[in-house]
């Protein structure tokens, strides 16, 4: 059986595309990733009905868009902002 991966907390929310609830796990990015020191939010399952969900994820709390904490990616560089070695990290002349 494999173990579940340990999150900070976890919250629930209802799922306004195909309805019930969906749960998932909150942490922080690793040193490693670009993204490092943000808040990571993970789907772990869907529920069919808010009892079913409070049952197996006892300690998760219901949230929205607007209680969750936001990511910014404002930090990464867009399609069009020259990067080392050209316009496009496609345009780095590997010696072809």
């Amino acid at each position: 059986m494999r173990k579940r991966p340990k999150f900070d907390y976890y919250t629930m929310s209802h799922d306004s595309r195909y309805g019930g609830v969906n749960v998932y796990g909150w942490g922080t990015y690793e040193k490693s990733s670009v993204l490092a020191g943000q808040p990571k939010k993970v789907f772990i399952d869907a529920f069919e009905t808010l009892e079913a969900a409070q049952a197996k994820y006892p300690d998760a709390a219901l949230s929205n868009k607007w209680t969750e904490p936001q990511v910014s990616l404002s930090h990464l560089p867009g399609e069009d902002d020259p990067v080392p070695g050209g316009m496009y990290p496609d345009d780095i002349d590997e010696g072809w």
